[in-house]
């Protein structure tokens, strides 16, 4: 299956419980026990109207709780045209597990809206996802006790600022509205670091990578961090950060980003602040006036290079 057409659900959900059979494997336990730490608790799909254009349109989406051992529940909400009730479901246990691995006192849960954001204006994104937000909320989905958002793919502080505020909105009540979502704007009660903190993990986490001489060696790699080809596939918020943080402070050369419509390559190093400014004037890389062009992005995944970042959608190393 080419990348450029990620798996389904289905295929997520399979290896994700490939993965826990995996594991549970070496620790001998009930089997009713494995059973239930592969099962979601609850899901729920909601299907509703917006009026666009003077026309009304119906979105599907989704909400998977997997375990409730601790709560609130906390996962993303994800806006993407492959987005399945499988998919949200196998995302929403991985929280779990995440969670659960680094002793986060939270419970797993996942959320996703079938739609391309970039067919809609902003005004348009705002009722739709206002619309999403009081689906979940009034079926008791979300909730800063029970169940709580955050941003994913395709969505980010404007998504959940909506969202909380919608919140405040319907429980007007409630003294901890603010807590509804995780990744709001500072100025309505985010955290400082957030937005960046997932790319910024992917650098942490090479770096400690170098800190160990024999496992570098293994990877047949040079001993510095810095110098390192390196492609990136996705220029989002984890992408763009990634990149940003592993060129402008260890000096590695970014010689390939993918994006959604092709990919530049540059074996002499792409400016990430040049592209990315590119690719929000022009919604995409084509047309980046520096570096070679290559429509079928996919094939740079092939391309030679020292650290490949696959930052989009899951699925596409198969």
């Amino acid at each position: 299956m080419s990348p450029s057409h990620p798996p389904r659900g289905g295929d997520l959900r399979g290896s994700v419980g490939h993965m826990v059979c995996a594991a549970t494997a070496v620790m001998d336990l009930d089997p009713g026990i494995v059973k239930a730490i592969k099962t979601n608790a609850s899901v729920l799909q909601v299907t509703f109207p917006v009026q666009i254009k003077g026309k009304i349109e119906i979105f599907t989406g989704w909400r998977a709780v997997h375990s409730v051992h601790r709560l609130p529940s906390k996962g993303g909400i994800r806006f993407a045209t492959a987005v399945d009730q499988q998919e949200v479901e196998a995302l929403a246990a991985l929280m779990t597990y995440k969670c659960a691995i680094v002793d986060v006192p939270f419970g797993g849960s996942k959320g996703g809206l079938r739609i391309d954001p970039r067919n809609y204006d902003r005004d348009e994104m705002q009722l739709i996802t206002r619309r999403f937000a009081r689906e979940l909320i009034d079926k008791g989905f979300l909730s800063p006790a029970t169940n709580v958002p955050a941003p994913d793919v395709g969505t980010g502080q404007r998504e959940m600022a909506w969202i909380a505020d919608t919140y405040k909105n319907l429980r007007p009540d409630d003294v901890n509205h603010i807590a509804c979502v995780t990744g709001k704007p500072v100025e309505h009660g985010g955290i400082r670091g957030r937005t960046e903190a997932t790319g910024r993990g992917v650098q942490f986490a090479l770096r400690e990578f170098f800190r160990h001489p024999v496992e570098v060696k293994r990877a047949g790699l040079n001993p510095n961090l810095a110098g390192q080809q390196v492609i990136v596939q996705g220029l989002g918020n984890v992408g763009y950060h990634a990149a940003h943080f592993l060129q402008e402070q260890d000096d590695v050369k970014i010689v390939a980003v993918i994006e959604h419509d092709g990919a530049i390559f540059d074996p002499n190093g792409i400016s990430i602040e040049d592209l990315y400014q590119h690719k929000i004037e022009h919604g995409g890389v084509q047309g980046y006036p520096a570096g070679e062009f290559i429509a079928d992005g996919d094939k740079v995944l092939e391309y030679p290079c020292d650290i490949l970042i696959p930052a989009a959608l899951e699925g596409v190393i198969h």
